[in-house]
């Protein structure tokens, strides 16, 4: 059975290892509010939306692999 995770909202965090940029799944949820941290490699990211603070929205298959990535606008949740 095939799924998609639709809209999981991220932030990014900065690209720490080359060919991966490091977000945060679900900013403001969580016990210390601060999300989960995932790594996605940078070539599923367009290149405007790599810059550390950029809000988006991340599309999954039930594999994890990313299958789109789209800026999310601010306020949106």
């Amino acid at each position: 059975m095939k799924f998609l995770l639709e809209g999981v909202p991220a932030v990014v965090l900065g690209c720490l290892i080359q060919g991966v940029v490091r977000v945060i799944l679900l900013p403001g949820a969580g016990l210390a509010d601060g999300g989960a941290p995932a790594d996605i490699p940078a070539q599923s990211i367009p290149q405007d939306l790599r810059m550390p603070n950029t809000p988006l929205w991340i599309r999954f298959d039930d594999d994890w692999e990313v299958v789109r990535v789209w800026r999310r606008q601010e306020g949106e949740w």
